[in-house]
């Protein structure tokens, strides 16, 4: 019980940190970086919570064999295109509007930590199908 309330806790900080960063690029990017001395701070605490967040969950994944829900992927699909959109406004719309590379360095973050996850996830789960099919072929050679 105490690893699920400890699970929400972090889920829940890295849910309000990571809105409150894409709100506040978002503020600083369309208000011609006003906010700039606040993105990097924040990006700081958001990767941060996110890391222990994700690395908490997954090693209980590999020692308590928790079963993980897919949520990570809708956050990093935002994450995206708020960066994509941008970068693409930047473009077309000149200089005034820039993205600061703390937002380039905390969205590689973001992806990295996500892929880092999703490896750890498939890895987790072929080496949960070895040893259920060893167990099967021992079951099996004892039947014999």
């Amino acid at each position: 019980m105490r690893d699920v309330l400890n699970n929400r806790v972090w889920r829940f900080f890295s849910t309000f940190w990571g809105v409150l960063y894409l709100a506040v690029i978002s503020a600083n990017f369309f208000s011609e970086n006003i906010y700039q001395h606040v993105v990097s701070p924040l990006g700081t605490v958001y990767i941060a919570t996110l890391a222990i967040f994700v690395g908490s969950k997954e090693f209980d994944r590999w020692h308590k064999h928790h079963p993980g829900k897919r949520r990570g992927e809708m956050f990093v699909v935002a994450f995206t295109i708020v960066i994509f959109c941008m970068f693409a406004y930047s473009f077309a719309n000149g200089e005034m509007y820039r993205v600061s590379p703390d937002i380039s360095a905390a969205y590689i973050a973001v992806l990295s930590v996500f892929v880092i996850s999703q490896k750890s996830k498939e890895l987790h789960e072929k080496r949960s199908q070895e040893e259920k099919e060893e167990e099967r072929n021992e079951n099996n050679d004892k039947k014999s």
